[in-house]
């Protein structure tokens, strides 16, 4: 409920928080802005390496297929796990970044405490 009995008194009110306004909401659009440029590299890198992991795939079920020892195939499928298991680690470093980069944007848009302003009077409404 307003405490302002007139027009002007509202007007008042909303210039008391007219600079914290503009300041959060100048905060809460860059810090989204932030947001979807991480989600944009956490994107492209994801796909970057799934590209990666397909063509390491190929080329592994290709010398699988020209292998003549057992040893030269468990050599491939090792060699393909090792470089899965490094994608993985980089989707988990990704990610923590990614989440890192949204919750510290989050938390940068927090409305902080008012200072150097003065609060206008309570005015108590009158029963109609």
């Amino acid at each position: 409920m307003c405490s302002a009995k007139t027009s002007m008194e509202m007007f008042a009110v909303w210039d008391l928080y007219n600079g914290s306004t503009r300041d959060f909401a100048s905060k809460f659009w860059e810090g989204q802005s932030k947001i979807l440029d991480s989600m944009q590299r956490f994107s492209t890198g994801w796909f970057d390496r799934r590209h990666v992991g397909t063509r390491a795939a190929l080329e592994a079920s290709l010398r699988v297929c020209e292998s003549k020892k057992l040893a030269e195939v468990i050599a491939c499928y090792q060699e393909w796990a090792a470089g899965a298991a490094s994608r993985i680690l980089d989707d988990q470093i990704a990610y923590q970044q990614l989440v890192h980069t949204a919750v510290s944007s989050m938390a940068a848009a927090q409305v902080g405490p008012q200072t150097n302003e003065e609060a206008l009077p309570f005015i108590w409404p009158r029963a109609a």
